[in-house]
């Protein structure tokens, strides 16, 4: 092949990873799961495409077993994690909407430092960012950390209730429609 199409296949390739695994994350962060439930089925997918390995040679460059596996096991994984995570998030039925009272226990603030570039070596404060984070009980028991908005925070209180809509999403896993 070409050096250049294969130079842009890499490159293009690296950004399929990073993209997928941003956006496994985004919806994860909207998606009432256990964190291993996601990673467990693109690992599966991932293991159960494994003799297909040695189709990696293109990327790694050498013919070497151990590089093409874990190139094979990160790639698809990540693209895997991403497609199922987006798969139930947008697939999922409308019929299987419903409301849910949740408890707010515990609200708080993260705040972090920015920092701009003033040359080579020098960095100076930029301010702050903040982040605003809701604790809440669900009925069946499980607490979760729900990342939410100025405004959602600012407009509930701790120790009050807060109605989420959730609907069930393509393969089973609960996704938080409205209320953040």
């Amino acid at each position: 092949m070409n050096t250049f199409f294969v130079k842009t296949l890499r490159i293009m390739m690296l950004f399929l990873f990073i993209i997928s695994l941003a956006l496994g994350y985004v919806i994860y962060e909207d998606t009432l799961a256990v964190w291993w439930i996601p990673v467990g089925v693109a690992l599966l997918i991932a293991l159960a495409t494994l003799p297909f390995y040695r189709k990696w040679s293109w990327l790694t460059t050498t013919e070497g077993k151990v590089m093409n596996v874990l190139c094979h096991i990160g790639c698809v994984g990540a693209i895997s994690y991403a497609l199922f995570l987006s798969g139930n998030y947008w697939l999922a039925g409308t019929a299987s909407i419903y409301e849910e009272t949740v408890m707010v226990q515990k609200k708080y603030i993260e705040t972090h430092k920015k920092t701009r570039r003033v040359g080579k070596h020098r960095y100076v404060s930029n301010g702050v960012r903040k982040e605003y984070y809701l604790q809440v009980a669900f009925e069946n028991g499980n607490v979760e950390t729900l990342h939410v908005s100025s405004a959602v925070y600012n407009e509930t209180r701790q120790g009050k209730e807060k109605v989420l809509t959730l609907q069930k999403g393509f393969f089973g896993l609960p996704v938080i429609a409205k209320g953040l």
